[in-house]
């Protein structure tokens, strides 16, 4: 797939702006255990606030809350309830307010 400038595929091989916020699995410091993703706190098109818990993971026996990149709108979640992840895994797909295009909510 070629891409344009400025632009990325993501896991679901849209392209995008490079300027759309991804909330991407960090390392969360628990080596050979594995990622699952539990419960998504919020629903794709809802608005979100930077640090708003998006998505709660359990590693083992710990359960993180991830939150969200940016504030603006949750436009694409890429990962479901009971999927395993893996670090540096982009789960989910926040736009921006500046980033939204005319007519967009």
């Amino acid at each position: 797939m070629k891409l344009l400038p400025g632009t990325h595929a993501t896991q679901s091989s849209q392209i995008v702006p490079a300027t759309h916020h991804e909330l991407v699995l960090p390392d969360l410091g628990l080596a050979d255990v594995s990622v699952v993703a539990s419960a998504w706190h919020v629903e794709q098109g809802e608005e979100v606030t930077a640090g708003d818990r998006l998505l709660e993971v359990v590693a083992g026996s710990v359960t993180v809350d991830l939150p969200a990149p940016a504030s603006g709108t949750l436009i694409e979640i890429l990962v479901q309830e009971d999927d395993e992840l893996t670090v540096g895994q982009v789960l989910a797909v926040v736009l921006a307010p500046e980033d939204e295009e005319p007519g967009e909510i």
